[in-house]
């Protein structure tokens, strides 16, 4: 995992992908599916997809790591609000900003219960809900004219 992510440091992006999907493989076999490392590999794949606009490979990729990260720490856990977050900049990336939103605000729920709401997580999701609110009515006023 370390060399994916120097190589996703410098934009070698295939290059720290092929290095991920090894990282996951041998997680898999090893630890199973469900296994926080596996998560974490999930989840670096859909960070170099996402820097590589992938959007919809990312969000398999993030998808993948929510579903471990509920099955073993629930809903209201800072790793699945982490999820949430990845997923909701990906989807306003799309311009799903309904569903970007959706997936902001439940960051925000867990992010403000269980860090207060001064946190820099809790106000960076926040500063990222006023971008999707903002894009969403930009979007409305084009569909007027």
């Amino acid at each position: 995992m370390k060399i994916g992510r120097v190589l996703s440091s410098k934009s070698q992006y295939d290059e720290a992908l092929v290095n991920y999907r090894k990282a996951l493989e041998i997680h898999r076999e090893i630890r199973g599916e469900n296994h926080g490392q596996t998560c974490d590999c999930y989840e670096a794949i859909g960070n170099v997809l996402g820097e590589q606009g992938r959007n919809n490979d990312a969000l398999i990729g993030y998808g993948k790591a929510l579903a471990i990260r509920m099955k073993n720490f629930g809903e209201n856990h800072l790793h699945t609000a982490s999820s949430y977050f990845n997923i909701g900049i990906v989807q306003l990336n799309k311009g799903d900003y309904d569903g970007g939103l959706i997936s902001l605000e439940k960051t925000k729920k867990i992010y403000v219960c269980e860090l207060g709401v001064e946190h820099p997580e809790t106000v960076k999701t926040n500063a990222a809900i006023a971008f999707c609110q903002q894009s969403m009515n930009r979007s409305k006023k084009n569909v007027q004219l």
